[in-house]
């Protein structure tokens, strides 16, 4: 039979050494696939949402019609040409609301005049101009001193025609209140002296015999109205 000692010392545990990790090791997580977190998705859908709405706000605002814009104030009559005109783009609600202008092209149409009254920077609509001659109101050329007006008088101005008769034995009256000037011949070498054509505009209902009548060996004065 065989001894068999035992030994009753105590197992100490092994030593640690100071300063040594003593956490335990990082636990495992099972992680879920990240084509399934719905915050990817959402992400993705917001990111295409953008897209299609910065697409669509670009092509709204570059969907322009270049129209033709008048520089200056016109006046019923009065001749336009390419210089009184320039082209702008501009956006329309409706894209039938763009036949009612005049749609700027390659150039500017010859032989155009104002059927009514058109402010400056105004959109040239179809309706405000003609290349019918039956369609321009009456114009009425007149010899004016270049003292019987202002020296700075343009077309769009508006003006009273008054007669200032040669004889002492009348008065000068008004021939025509507030009608535009069509045109203004340029000042000749007799300065001030020299008269000067100015084309003005007449009323529809304007009594022509009259006006001639009164006109007739008389001086012409143009007083300028409005500014």
């Amino acid at each position: 039979m065989c001894a068999v000692s035992v030994d009753h010392r105590p197992v100490r545990p092994p030593a640690v050494e100071p300063g040594a990790d003593l956490a335990s090791p990082p636990a495992k997580r099972v992680q879920r696939g990240r084509w399934r977190d719905p915050r990817l998705w959402l992400g993705v859908v917001l990111v295409v949402a953008s897209i299609v709405v910065g697409a669509r706000l670009f092509a709204a605002s570059d969907d322009t019609v270049a129209v033709w814009v008048l520089d200056d104030e016109g006046t019923a009559g009065m001749d336009v040409g390419a210089d009184d005109v320039r082209a702008v783009d501009v956006h329309f609600g409706n894209a039938s609301d763009a036949g009612r202008y005049l749609v700027a092209g390659a150039s500017f149409p010859p032989g155009l005049h104002l059927v009514h009254d058109v402010a400056a920077g105004e959109l040239l609509a179809v309706t405000a101009v003609t290349d019918a001659a039956g369609d321009v109101p009456a114009q009425l050329p007149l010899g004016v001193p270049g003292s019987g007006m202002p020296s700075d008088l343009a077309r769009g101005d508006v003006v009273e025609v008054w007669a200032v008769p040669t004889g002492a034995d009348r008065q000068s009256s008004l021939v025509l209140g507030s009608v535009p000037v069509v045109a203004v011949a340029a000042a000749g070498q007799d300065g001030v002296s020299g008269d000067r054509q100015v084309l003005v505009s007449l009323p529809d209902d304007v009594d022509l015999a009259a006006v001639l009548d009164r006109l007739r060996e008389a001086s012409v004065v143009l007083i300028r109205v409005g500014g």
